[in-house]
């Protein structure tokens, strides 16, 4: 395994005493989180019976392209053709598009279903993102229901189910919708857990819910490879500026005796302006740290009836004028300006505001999460607190990989 995995679950000590040789149904397995979770699954004989859009073989092939990018070493790669079996499904399809004796057989086959899989368009189409989010939910709800294994669920969720509670402590259990939402997304996740809370409460089953925050990394995705939230995100100001920045004069080259690495001065960035509070802040989790605490929390789940909530989050908040510097120095001649109001926005500010919903959607929270189950594990040294997110880590998470210099 990689020198940050093997150094994190030395010191807590691996959490897949239960799990080793069991069997898996999961989706979303070719995506950003999942693919760390495999990264440390697979090397324990876990058997994965992977739930996938694509058809089995291009599936497999993206798996290994996915964990090639997580850090996997080449021994865990080798592991996929004998570890995991791909079956094409539609998550928005009753029975997930396959034959009910199909449906029933994986049911009957696994030890827990792990469901990963979610579109997370922030501003998608709301009819899209409930197929996707709630419907699929609910088809892997019937699947977890279909046999007579009962294994339990590992939902996950996402820490913005709290929508537009701006301020305040948002607590680990189930949310009414009562403070709205931002984001359609954000929306049909709630739906989702509600779903699944309503599941374990009316068969009596055991559900886990897992709420992480904005999950990142500091590696560089391999091409073709899952890229987290602000990776893409960094892309996409890239691209922007790309295209605005043709209509800019290029700025002078600095006196010979001066030639050293210099912040292009404000005449020469273009500003973007973007809606939000100077004192918000946004939650950051190194995906290893996000992927080991679920595991952990999987490991240590009562598998008694009834759905239990656990925020995947850093215990502090990343201030988002810390982000946006980070964002700048990725992004030559970018000035990001947080305002709290702007009343005629420029075409550029509007693409962004439309496009790249990452850096616009969350500019006002100032909310902190409940995280007991996260710092009980860490009483026990169960679990390491994470790193703290500082500039050299946002600079490493946004830099962008080697060819795309």
């Amino acid at each position: 395994m990689p020198e940050t995995v093997q150094s994190t679950e030395r010191a807590a000590g691996l959490p897949y005493e239960r799990s080793a040789g069991s069997t898996i149904a999961l989706t979303g397995a070719t995506g950003f989180l999942a693919s760390h979770l495999l990264l440390r699954l697979l090397p324990h004989d876990v058997r994965v019976v992977a739930l996938v859009r694509k058809p089995p073989q291009r599936a497999l092939s993206s798996l290994a392209c996915a964990l090639r990018s997580a850090g996997a070493p080449e021994e865990t790669v080798q592991r996929i053709p004998h570890q995991v079996r791909a079956v094409q499904v539609g998550l928005d399809r009753p029975q997930l598009g396959l034959s009910e004796a199909e449906f029933r057989t994986i049911s009957d086959s696994v030890d827990a279903v792990w469901h990963c899989a979610a579109l997370t368009k922030l501003h998608g189409a709301a009819e899209e993102l409930h197929r996707t989010n709630v419907e699929g939910t609910r088809h892997i709800l019937a699947l977890a229901t279909a046999g007579g294994r009962k294994p339990p669920l590992f939902h996950v969720s996402t820490a913005f189910v709290a929508g537009a509670q701006l301020e305040g402590v948002v607590p680990e259990r189930q949310l009414d919708s009562a403070h709205g939402f931002l984001t359609p997304y954000e929306e049909s996740k709630h739906r989702a857990e509600n779903l699944v809370h309503r599941w374990a409460r009316d068969n009596g089953r055991s559900a886990t819910i897992f709420r992480p925050s904005v999950l990142l990394s500091e590696r560089s995705a391999l091409p073709r490879a899952p890229q987290h939230t602000y990776a893409v995100l960094a892309a996409k100001l890239a691209l922007f500026l790309r295209h605005s920045l043709r209509d800019l004069p290029s700025p002078a080259p600095p006196p010979s005796s001066d030639r050293t690495s210099q912040p292009a001065s404000f005449a020469d960035q273009l500003v973007v302006r973007l809606v939000g509070a100077p004192d918000s802040g946004i939650n950051l989790l190194q995906v290893e740290d996000a992927a080991l605490a679920m595991l952990r929390l999987a490991e240590n789940a009562p598998r008694g009836p009834g759905a239990r909530v656990h925020h995947i989050v850093h215990p502090v908040e990343t201030p988002v004028e810390q982000i946006n510097n980070a964002l700048q120095r990725s992004t030559p001649r970018l000035r990001l300006e947080l305002v709290t109001n702007r009343p005629d926005p420029t075409g550029l500010e509007r693409a962004i505001d439309r496009f790249g919903a990452e850096a616009t959607a969350y500019l006002g929270l100032r909310r902190r999460y409940e995280r007991s189950s996260l710092r009980d594990l860490e009483c026990r040294h169960l679990l390491n607190p994470p790193a703290p997110i500082d500039s050299s880590y946002l600079d490493a998470a946004l830099s962008p990989p080697p060819s795309a210099h």
